[in-house]
């Protein structure tokens, strides 16, 4: 009888056991933190073409950001309304030293447009004017397989 107990105690503890190893963690809601979402591939993806389109202003290579940018593109920067050919004739008034993209979000309208918005810091100046932190948003869109920046719109950190 002993035996039999110490069998089906042993049996209850090996059948229970996966059962509480595979509890989920208490979410970070039921902890009083708010959840913070994970970047998908796709996520990522946008935010590394975000970067080169970046790299190409700062590097003034034409090349890179009519690969990167889509027909019909335009802008709202600070410094006024913009298209793709008023950027590059106006490039020798920007200077960018450095810049950074924080705490970016990607929403996806569908599978083939995402809207990324982040906090930029951009070291620099345009016409002499030194570069304020901004707020940024981007519409990105998947034309002929490969990913093209549509819209760019700044917004003053106040």
């Amino acid at each position: 009888m002993k035996n039999l107990c110490l069998f089906v105690v042993a049996a209850l503890v090996v059948s229970t056991s996966p059962g509480l190893a595979q509890t989920p963690a208490a979410s970070p809601m039921a902890q009083g933190k708010p959840a913070v979402a994970l970047a998908s591939r796709a996520d990522l993806a946008l935010i590394a073409h975000s970067r080169a389109s970046w790299e190409g202003y700062k590097n003034k290579d034409i090349a890179a950001i009519k690969a990167l940018t889509a027909d019909g593109y335009h802008s709202n920067p600070v410094a006024g309304p913009s298209n793709l050919q008023q950027d590059i004739d106006n490039m020798s008034k920007l200077e960018i030293t450095s810049f950074t993209i924080d705490q970016p979000q990607v929403t996806w309208v569908g599978s083939d447009v995402g809207i990324l918005r982040y906090k930029a810091d951009v070291k620099g100046a345009y016409e002499g004017t030194a570069f304020k932190p901004v707020y940024a948003s981007e519409v990105w869109v998947k034309r002929g397989g490969t990913w093209r920046i549509l819209s760019y719109t700044e917004t003053p950190v106040i």
